[in-house]
């Protein structure tokens, strides 16, 4: 379960509103570091994936994803109740149902959405609905820890637990350094599939890696941070970067920093109006978009006069 805080409390953060948020964040800094650099590599790793998502038109997946891995989380908080399940145990099965569920729907995206009779569509709606009408019948039935639930769906102000940190930060990591390494691969076979398999791309071996990954960090970034900031992260950076005129790698290194950017800032907004931090996030990311593709429309009509 995640780590809650601790009888003492800080003061709140608004009490420094004379001497601003830096002196808040320097004094107490050490409890709030662990969920802003949590937010920051989510958002990094995100980001990124993103611009694939919404140049392929695939948005509904990293929404799908996102529910079936609340739905891991919620079915770990039910099991860890009625099995009495404590220690490592109890930490472990969360993530490792939520990357469960979302690899077992990679799975159905990639081998079993090109039939006929079953599109990769239909296997989209099924993903999204059936985990979200699941998450709201097993509530219920662990009231004890409905607020975990809440969290999970919409993300929350309690602490996020180290190994949070070093598990979305290793997969971010991981993320990152599979772009470097094959970038070009999987631009074409992402972008022009057709053509890139005649001249022998391995699309679908690429295609399988690159929901892999986005299931990976949907996993883990809604244990730690929520359905709802995963998904917003996850889609509203790439809409920015995808409205400037820019070269391709550059769409993804402006998705990526405006993905970490998001992430924490809207945390420290949620820490000093106490706010929701999920709508936080998302509202941020929201907000860091519509000024990219502000920019990029006042570029273009510049270039054109």
């Amino acid at each position: 379960m995640p780590q809650r805080l601790p009888r003492r409390s800080p003061p709140h953060p608004l009490t420094f509103a004379g001497s601003g948020m830096l002196e808040f964040l320097a004094l107490y800094g050490d409890l709030y570091r662990d969920p802003i650099l949590t937010a920051l590599a989510a958002g990094l790793g995100l980001g990124l994936l993103g611009v694939y998502v919404v140049s392929r038109r695939i948005v509904f997946v990293s929404a799908a994803l996102s529910q079936t891995s609340a739905l891991g989380v919620t079915l770990a908080f039910y099991l860890s109740a009625q099995l009495g399940l404590v220690g490592l145990l109890a930490e472990l099965l969360a993530p490792t149902l939520a990357i469960l569920l979302s690899t077992l729907v990679v799975f159905g995206l990639v081998w079993l959405g090109e039939r006929p009779t079953l599109g990769r569509d239909a296997l989209l709606g099924v993903a999204f609905i059936v985990p979200t009408a699941l998450v709201l019948l097993i509530g219920p039935f662990i009231a004890r820890e409905l607020h975990e639930v809440e969290a999970v769906l919409h993300g929350s102000a309690v602490l996020v637990r180290s190994s949070d940190l070093y598990a979305i930060a290793g997969a971010t990591l991981l993320v990152v350094a599979t772009q470097v390494f094959a970038f070009r691969a999987f631009v074409f076979a992402s972008l022009d599939p057709l053509v890139a398999r005649t001249q022998g791309v391995p699309v679908r071996l690429l295609d399988a890696l690159l929901f892999g990954a986005i299931a990976l960090l949907t996993g883990l970034s809604t244990r730690a941070l929520g359905a709802l900031p995963t998904f917003g992260l996850t889609v509203l950076p790439a809409i920015g970067a995808l409205g400037l005129n820019i070269g391709l790698k550059w769409v993804f290194i402006v998705a990526a920093t405006t993905g970490a950017a998001a992430g924490v800032l809207g945390y420290l907004v949620a820490l000093a109006t106490d706010a929701s931090v999920g709508a936080s996030q998302t509202l941020v990311a929201a907000l860091l978009a519509l000024t990219l593709r502000a920019l990029g429309w006042l570029l273009n009509r510049r270039q054109r006069l």
